[in-house]
């Protein structure tokens, strides 16, 4: 992995985990609304989980990474989940692209610590 690469890999990566973070906490909230509430909820980080899902697929674009890719197949599982209202599953999905963005993460501080630079 060369040095650019690298460094847009651990930005997008990083970018990715924050989102994800995000998504996740709030799949986490959706069962405690009024069951009257929930088919908004679920409609709103549907379109949320499919913009994040956008972000990863432009993250695996620009720089190659299959992990990203990997993300992008669990973002699309948990927008089903999500449009089924397996909200716990959902969240399980978003955790495995978390480990995925991770791992990312993981690779490019490597080569970017191994060059000095971070």
């Amino acid at each position: 992995m060369d040095l650019k690469v690298a460094l847009t890999s651990y930005t997008e990566a990083e970018h990715l985990k924050n989102s994800l973070i995000t998504i996740s906490q709030l799949l986490a909230a959706v069962p405690s609304y009024p069951e009257n509430e929930r088919p908004g909820a679920a409609r709103m980080l549907t379109h949320l989980l499919g913009a994040v899902r956008g972000d990863a697929q432009r993250a695996y674009t620009a720089t190659g990474e299959v992990p990203f890719q990997r993300a992008v197949e669990s973002l699309s599982e948990a927008i089903s989940l999500t449009e089924s209202r397996d909200f716990v599953q959902a969240s399980d999905r978003v955790g495995r692209a978390v480990s995925q963005a991770t791992t990312v993460a993981q690779g490019a501080w490597g080569q970017l610590s191994s060059n000095g630079l971070v």
